[in-house]
Parts: C-alpha cells; structure tokens; sequence
C-alpha cells in the first residue's frame, strides 16, 4: 500500500477515535442536561419516541451494506456509469423508504399519546415531538445515506466523521444554549434536529464536488443481494435488541435499569475500539477487487491484531473499573442493585469478542459474499433469543448475557471459519486459537483487577479516575508491547 493509503489510513482511524470521543462525552452530558431541565417524564418521552421511530430502520434491510459491497469494485476500476447506477440504485430504495417513514411518523404522533399513556403533554404538543424528532431521520432517508454509503465505500470514512465531530458539538452547544435561555422542551428538541439536517447537506456538498454522478446511466442496476441484506438486518436488530426486549418480558422496569446503565459504558467501549478498523472494509473491498491477495492477508492480520490489542486495553480496563464506575453514577439510587460483579464480566467478554471478530466479520461485506454467509447472521440471533428466553429464568441478567456472550461467540467462530478458509486461504485453527487467547487472558485480567479493586476506597471520581489512569497503564503496556512484538515479526516475514 502507498504512502498516499496509509496517510488515509491513519487518518480514518485517527478521526474516527476523535469522533468516538466526542459522542462518549457528549453522550454523558446532554441527558445531564435535558433530566436536570426538564425532568425525567420529559426525557422519558423523548427516548421512547426516539426508540419507536428507530423500528423505521428494519426496512431500511441493511441495504447499505449491500451497495457499499457493490461500489468496491467500480470504484477501483473508475467505473464510473455502474458507481452512478448503484447510487441510483440505493437512492431509489431510500426514497420509498422516506415516503413509508412519514406515514408511520404521522400514524405515531396520532396515537403516541394512548400507547405510552402520556400526561405530561397534550396530544397536539406530543404530535409536535414525534414530527420533530423524526425530522433528521427523514433528511437521512432523502438523501444523506445514499450519499454516506458511497463516501465510506470509497475509504473517506474521515470526511464523515469530522462532519459527525462538528454536529455532535454544535448539537450539545446549542442544546445547552437553549435550556439556558429556558425554551421549552418542543424548542429545544427542533433545535437538536435542524443541527443534524446539516450533516445529509453536508454529504450531499461533498458528493456533488468529488464524484461524477451521472443523472442517466447504460444499465439501470439491481441490488441483487438486496433480500439477503435485508434477512441480516433483520437478524442483526433482534439481536442487538434482545436483551432489552427478554428482560421487559420476564423481569422488572428495575434490572432492565440495571442493565442500561452497564450497557451505555460497554456499548461505549464497544465503538471506541472499532474506531481503530476506521475504514477497514473499504480497504477489503479495495484489495478484493484489484486481486491483490498478499496485501489483503497482510492487512488482515494488522487489523486483526491491532483490533485484539485494543479489545484487551480498553475492555480490560473496563472490566476492572466498572463496577465502581458504576456505583459512584448510581450514587443516592436505592431503588435497583446496581452491584453486579458476574453480570459485569459477561457483558465486558461479550463485547470483547464481537470486537475481536470485526475483521473476519467484515470481508465477507467487502468480498460481496452477504449471501454465502448469511446463516452467520441468522444463527447469531436465534442463539441469543433462545438462550436469553431460557436462562432470564434462572438469572435474568447473567442470563441475558449469556445469550448473547454465546450468540457471539458463534458470529466470531462462523465468520473466522469463512474469511480464512473461503477468501484468504489461512489457518482457521490459529485464528480461532489467537482469538481465544485473548478472550482467555482479557478474563484472567478483569477478574484479578475486580479482586485488587474490591476493598480500594473509591468515594470520587477523581479518586477513580486515578485508579484508571493506573489500570491503562499497566494494561496498555501489556497491549503495546504485544503488539510492537507481533507487528515486528509480520514486517519481518514480510520482507523476507
């Protein structure tokens, strides 16, 4: 890879670690914001409207994944007619889409108000939210994912997120602004919305001045993937909204509460680390299509170690730390058991390996192979839906967690199986082997961590921010070393 790719390359990771950092912080800080002004019902309200147009997306049927795997390819070759048909292609998906979200929004804001049982606001008032809430998801839908897909396909995942970076701190600025100058909660969440109408503009600016897009092309294309895509999407929302979905079933309001706040950390660090493969599938995809096997391997196995290297930093610090982070943020909070050491553990390895599994997951999106390894998907959410139904019983968070450490588990075993024997040619066994170790070690680490931890007086955040910074080091210097290590003997063998 030139020097011009790996310029890029950094520079993806680089802005989308920068991006990553913003939305944690920025995540923390406006709910602070929005429940210290308007109370928890408000707040309430919002999420949960927020929830019910996000139901909107299982028709989107993961057709972005399918046009991304079909751009790799005309894009390397500079085709120019067949990168416009696929653009055409998705833009024509997502304008039936538009038509269907403002139905469902308009059906939403009428009958909202008898779902959820509001009193807080009156139905006009409510009407109002869920039209302005769902705003900056139909500008998506009319332009902005189409536009998204094609900028990320052609390895420029950078241009996204220093547009993300820029409207996620405009957005708090202005929010903070608003409940300053005490609007009400209708003002301020129109505010949040016309924010985000930036970034669609934004795509669409940038496309318009970098890509030639024919209006008319030889050929009208067909995502012919596309119902494959659509079974993984699927597959892919029952099974990160299982566990929410058993414990609402089969638990109480209280450990579904338990279960948010440990999530909210993990799922952080969970994006945080993939950060670090900024770009990685379109570099696949690139690869893939000029034929150049050798560098695939070789930027396979970077990315694999590098994406390991980081799941055992960054999990196993949270794996030490957060059960204290945890009780200094429910602090004053008698209502629920917060302190759950084993649940804690679960969800951390979970996390770990979907991580771990990232580049194996992603070659077969790259390869255009959604259809070859879609049983992948599907065995992943009949896993965790059945196992989370059985053990919610027996434990109903350990068991949640469970599901979808197992559930996981399968994804990471199937995808390894399939990218290193059907597309890259390598030991399915060593990868498996590698994977686990790190699994293996991560655990031994977080619970010798949790044990030094379990009589330290942490009282502050300052005081845990100590213990942290303390933790990152040992630990990272682990990770550092490991990797400097394996990296130089892959340089080595590489030149050999």
């Amino acid at each position: 890879m030139g020097s011009s790719g790996k310029n890029l390359e950094k520079l993806n990771i680089s802005t989308s670690l920068l991006n990553q950092a913003v939305a944690v912080t920025c995540g923390i800080l406006i709910p602070r914001m929005l429940l210290g002004a308007f109370g928890s019902e408000a707040y309430g309200i919002s999420v949960s409207i927020t929830q019910f147009l996000s139901y909107i997306s299982l028709l989107e049927g993961g057709i972005g994944g399918v046009a991304r795997a079909e751009l790799y390819t005309p894009l390397a070759e500079k085709d120019k007619d067949r990168v416009s048909g696929v653009y055409h292609a998705e833009k024509r998906f997502f304008y039936h889409i538009s038509i269907i979200f403002v139905l469902y929004s308009l059906a939403l804001g009428l009958f909202y108000p008898d779902i959820a049982h509001v009193t807080l606001f009156s139905r006009a008032y409510v009407f109002g939210l869920v039209m302005v809430i769902g705003l900056s998801t139909l500008a998506q839908y009319m332009g902005g994912l189409t536009n998204l897909t094609l900028i990320v396909a052609d390895q420029h995942v950078y241009i996204n997120n220093i547009i993300l970076v820029i409207t996620t701190i405009l957005n708090t600025a202005l929010l903070a602004l608003l409940i300053y100058l005490h609007c009400t909660f209708l003002l301020v969440k129109l505010g949040s919305s016309l924010v985000f109408l930036v970034r669609p503009v934004l795509y669409g600016i940038y496309v318009k001045r970098h890509y030639s897009i024919r209006k008319r092309t030889k050929e009208k294309v067909e995502l012919k993937q596309k119902w494959t895509g659509l079974g993984q999407h699927i597959a892919y929302f029952l099974h990160t909204n299982t566990d929410v979905m058993v414990l609402t079933f089969f638990a109480d309001p209280q450990t579904v509460a338990v279960y948010a706040v440990y999530n909210m950390v993990v799922s952080s660090i969970r994006a945080f680390t993939e950060s670090f493969a900024g770009g990685m599938e379109a570099l696949f995809g690139k690869l893939l299509a000029e034929g150049n096997k050798q560098q695939l391997v070789y930027e396979f196995k970077k990315y694999s170690l590098l994406l390991a290297c980081a799941s055992f930093v960054l999990f196993g610090c949270t794996g030490i730390l957060i059960l204290s982070f945890v009780r200094l943020y429910t602090s004053g909070i008698t209502d629920a058991d917060y302190f759950r050491p084993q649940f804690a553990i679960i969800l951390v390895l979970a996390e770990a390996a979907n991580c771990i599994a990232f580049p194996s997951a992603s070659l077969p999106v790259a390869a255009n192979e959604l259809k070859e390894t879609r049983w992948g998907a599907y065995g992943e959410a009949a896993i965790n839906i059945g196992l989370s139904c059985l053990l919610v019983q027996v434990n109903p968070l350990a068991g949640v967690a469970l599901g979808t450490l197992a559930a996981t588990v399968f994804r990471g075993i199937y995808y390894i199986r399939y990218s290193t024997e059907k597309i890259l040619s390598l030991s399915t066994l060593k990868t498996l082997l590698s994977a686990g170790s790190v699994l293996g070690l991560l655990y031994l680490v977080v619970r010798g961590g949790q044990r030094l931890l379990q009589n330290a007086s942490i009282h502050n955040f300052f005081q845990w921010a100590v213990y942290g910074l303390a933790a990152f080091f040992v630990i990272g210097l682990m990770g550092y070393l490991f990797y400097r290590a394996v990296m130089g003997a892959m340089k080595k063998g590489r030149q050999a």
